[in-house]
């Protein structure tokens, strides 16, 4: 064990003084240059019959759009897209049997959507029908998950992946009963050395799967995007497009934990959708301290699976998350310029 610490270490070192530049250790460096094409996108705002308050997550599922809204009585607002008008509301905040907390969408084939409650790592899986006709729709299956997750988990295959937020292994894999069966996927070696609490927030992100055998990390403060299968084998890293690393210091004095330094740090990606044979990330790129940041973003990055850039979409209406109608090669997005409201993209 001493010695691949050691080695490890060693590694750091060399790498850190080959180069004063920001990089990765075995990343492919790429630029807006290597998209394939650029697509510019003109939004419709949808005039939704009912009042959208403030989304947080949204789901598309055939000619229904799902939004999740706090502040309301109900969590889940579902919308016709046909007729632009609210169907039904379900689901209330709480610790109840069928009530949640933090709910996030996991995915959909059209028969059957799958949610995570962050705030219990609970998995619930619902029959579509029920959940946009019921008020109080009855989950057909419940997975408590082993580990406690943060802000994601997703389905790959038999496995349910979730974010660890840990020192050594930034996932789990749990199988679907809900038992821990690995932690996966350690911290890349960059041109920073980073301590333990600093790693953690410099490398905070969010990922999807492709659904079967492959993980798409992408970053919140460094523009890096990993690739791995459900092994926690890495299949590509991507560095770009402007090359930058996140940076923060350990604070000293009181509670464990890091800040960002002052000026230093930009938002990178944000909200990967699995868009079938690609997945999609939004693009920011601003610094965070900037008087006029914004997180909503005007950049679309399509990616293949093995993390060749495919094409850029410029969003004539910033959103900060959306979702992908594959079939009808539709985005729709959340918006909150100059308030909230929901755009619509038609893309090829």
């Amino acid at each position: 064990m001493k010695i691949n610490i050691l080695f490890v270490s060693l590694v750091i070192l060399l790498f850190a003084c080959s180069s004063n530049q920001n990089r990765y250790l075995d990343a492919h460096l790429f630029s807006v240059k290597d998209f394939k094409t650029a697509e510019e996108l003109t939004g419709k705002i949808l005039e939704l019959s009912d009042l959208t308050m403030r989304p947080t997550d949204i789901l598309v599922c055939d000619s229904l759009l799902i939004t999740i809204e706090y502040g309301g009585d109900k969590l889940f607002h579902i919308y016709d897209l046909k007729e632009q008008r609210q169907v039904n509301q379900c689901i209330v905040t709480g610790q109840g049997p069928n009530d949640m907390l933090q709910p996030e969408f996991m995915h959909s084939d059209g028969y059957f959507l799958k949610i995570i409650d962050l705030g219990t790592s609970t998995v619930y899986e619902y029959e579509i029908k029920d959940f946009i006709t019921n008020t109080e729709p009855k989950p057909i299956h419940r997975i408590k998950l082993e580990k406690q997750i943060f802000l994601t988990a997703q389905q790959a295959g038999d496995n349910i992946i979730g974010y660890s937020y840990g020192t050594e292994n930034r996932v789990y894999k749990f199988d679907l009963t809900g038992k821990k069966t690995e932690a996966l996927i350690n911290y890349p070696v960059s041109s920073i050395e980073y301590s333990d609490m600093e790693k953690m927030d410099a490398f905070y992100m969010k990922f999807i799967t492709n659904g079967s055998d492959k993980i798409a990390l992408c970053h919140y403060m460094t523009d890096l995007i990993e690739i791995y299968d459900t092994n926690g084998i890495l299949q590509k890293r991507m560095h770009g497009p402007e090359q930058f690393l996140a940076h923060f210091k350990q604070i000293q004095d009181g509670p464990m934990g890091a800040s960002p330094v002052k000026g230093m740090n930009r938002d990178a990606f944000m909200c990967p959708r699995n868009a079938g044979n690609d997945f999609f990330v939004l693009y920011n790129g601003g610094y965070i301290d900037d008087p006029d940041h914004t997180t909503s973003c005007s950049r679309l990055f399509s990616f293949s699976w093995d993390g060749t850039p495919q094409k850029i979409y410029n969003l004539d209406d910033p959103i900060f998350s959306f979702t992908v109608d594959t079939q009808n090669k539709k985005i729709y997005g959340i918006s909150e310029t100059p308030e909230f409201h929901i755009v619509e993209y038609s893309y090829n």
